[in-house]
């Protein structure tokens, strides 16, 4: 009998566009009713990313679309998703690998606890 494992990835979230290293520049708009949005990366990591073909992913139904699917690509070899967002909520994600099989995951965003960091760059948009 084998044993089925699953991907060691991970889904992980940032203001800072995890393609450009040392960039502590997040991006930031107003809504029509007044809010701040931040651009928030979303994006998977670990050893196991060169197996993934895909990866779609689950927003907070406010979102329209909230689902979104984003395939490996030499151009987007994270499955890289940018998103404006004002708050937090948990985004799930199906991953598939290059063998069609499918592992279930979800992600708390985190991106929050970079608001405060002192030499974080705003640029507005």
């Amino acid at each position: 009998m084998a044993i089925r494992r699953g991907l060691n990835v991970t889904v992980r979230d940032s203001l800072f566009d995890p393609d450009r290293s040392g960039e502590n520049v997040a991006q930031i708009r107003r809504s029509t009713h007044g809010k701040s949005l931040y651009r928030v990366f979303l994006y998977l990591d670990g050893p196991d990313l060169p197996f993934v073909r895909r990866v779609t992913y689950r927003l907070h139904e406010t979102f329209d679309p909230n689902t979104r699917t984003m395939d490996r690509t030499v151009s987007n070899p994270r499955c890289k998703l940018d998103i404006w967002t004002w708050g937090v909520f948990t985004v799930r994600a199906v991953v598939e690998d290059k063998q069609g099989r499918t592992f279930a995951m979800s992600h708390h965003l985190e991106y929050g606890s970079h608001l405060n960091e002192p030499d974080i760059e705003f640029k507005s948009t």
